[in-house]
């Protein structure tokens, strides 16, 4: 009878995450959808976070918040700006140790779920659990470090801290309860970290990223404020939509954008931040680019209206970050109809899903050449951009939107809920 009403009671889930609701920045983004529709689900979700960005430091933000049945605890953490990364830094490594002492007093017997942002945020759950004070956890991987780091050249491959780093991590995925990645090529960087504990491989979970695609739909057959707000009437729109980071090719998108500077029909529209938007537009105003615009992020009510001013949408990844990262933007333009140009390597999940489901194309990195062709080819065979555009749209509906995702996650919730502790 007992066990029949444990069955019964609905999953619980405490979430670690630094950015979320009301951020716009794509992972407090995407962790609000899924948070969203888990507790519609009837799944019982608390967040703890850290200070929002999007607000200026003087703001008081109330430690408690419930949105929507999720129930969101702010943490104590410093607020420097983002772009600097000695005080990003610093903002992690303050979230981390009050999340610590936050988990340190918890007493209740719900599973944890862990991202990889802030990198080291995991080994409070693997260090409480090893000393049986801590509750069985589930480490997100969004990102791998700290083999994102060695790339971007920030770390030397066989230096002592990246080293120190790998052991930390053998040390999260051995006492972790389950491993979730975001594409198959992830999936194989993972198990290859922990081949020497088959056992470990059998914890890895390949859960795609997703968009709400509801939200994004809303917009569909609505007057488009934007067209007007950002002066694009009757123009052909190739945009670049989120983080604008060091592992995403800029460049090869700045010299395309160069080349097609006569085309006076084309326009490059970028939304959104990051560490390479300024290096963007310095490129632009040097060499008198007319054809190039930037906007900061729009709210989640505005992003359908945003994405659809886009004709193409541009997604890329620098080379060697393929199964290190997933630009989880990808999604959100195929939801709104848009198709997609891939700048990476052919290998990476996002162009095995463009191929796949034939709703792009893919170019090689550092080929600004090849880039403004194809710019130029579909700007003048929109009967290829619409079907390619249709079948972005039933990828998403079929088999990468927010539904599909929240029912894989709330499966591994729950089955985790009920093992024994």
């Amino acid at each position: 009878m007992s066990d029949t009403k444990n069955c019964q009671k609905p999953p619980e889930l405490l979430l670690l995450c630094q950015l979320f609701y009301p951020e716009l920045i794509s992972t407090g983004q995407t962790l609000t959808e899924l948070c969203e529709e888990l507790t519609a689900r009837g799944m019982r979700i608390e967040v703890v976070c850290g200070p929002p960005t999007i607000m200026d430091r003087n703001s008081k933000i109330p430690r408690h918040i419930d949105h929507r049945g999720i129930r969101i605890t702010r943490v104590w953490g410093t607020r420097f700006p983002k772009l600097n990364l000695p005080g990003r830094i610093i903002n992690q490594i303050t979230f981390a140790v009050s999340v610590f002492f936050y988990l340190l007093f918890d007493r209740s017997k719900r599973p944890v779920m862990v991202l990889t942002n802030p990198p080291f945020l995991a080994v409070s759950c693997a260090l409480l659990r090893t000393l049986r004070i801590g509750n069985p956890y589930i480490y997100l991987i969004f990102d791998v470090y700290p083999d994102t780091a060695v790339h971007l050249g920030l770390l030397k491959k066989r230096g002592l801290l990246t080293r120190i780093w790998n052991r930390t991590n053998a040390f999260v995925f051995k006492h972790s309860a389950a491993i979730i990645v975001i594409g198959r090529c992830m999936r194989d960087v993972i198990a290859a970290k922990i081949k020497s504990h088959e056992r470990n491989g059998e914890k890895i979970h390949n859960i795609h990223v997703w968009s709400d695609d509801r939200l994004i739909l809303s917009a569909r057959g609505k007057p488009n404020p934007f067209l007007e707000k950002w002066n694009l009437k009757d123009k052909f729109v190739v945009g670049y939509f989120g983080n604008m980071g060091r592992f995403h090719d800029l460049e090869t998108i700045m010299e395309a954008a160069k080349i097609l500077k006569e085309q006076e029909d084309i326009v490059f529209l970028f939304v959104g931040e990051g560490q390479k938007k300024q290096y963007a537009m310095d490129f632009t105003a040097k060499w008198h680019l007319t054809n190039c615009r930037f906007h900061t992020y729009v709210d989640r009510e505005n992003l359908g209206f945003s994405l659809s001013t886009a004709n193409l949408s541009l997604v890329s990844l620098s080379a060697g970050q393929e199964g290190l990262s997933v630009p989880s933007k990808t999604f959100a333009s195929m939801a709104a109809g848009v198709p997609i140009i891939a700048i990476m390597s052919p290998k990476s999940e996002i162009a095995r899903i463009v191929v796949e489901n034939k709703c792009g194309l893919v170019v090689e990195l550092d080929d600004h050449e090849e880039l403004a062709n194809t710019i130029l080819s579909l700007y003048h065979n929109r009967k290829k951009l619409k079907i390619m555009g249709d079948k972005a749209r039933r990828a998403i509906d079929t088999k990468y939107n927010l539904r599909s995702a929240a029912q894989a996650y709330y499966e591994l919730i729950a089955n985790v809920n009920h093992r024994p502790s």
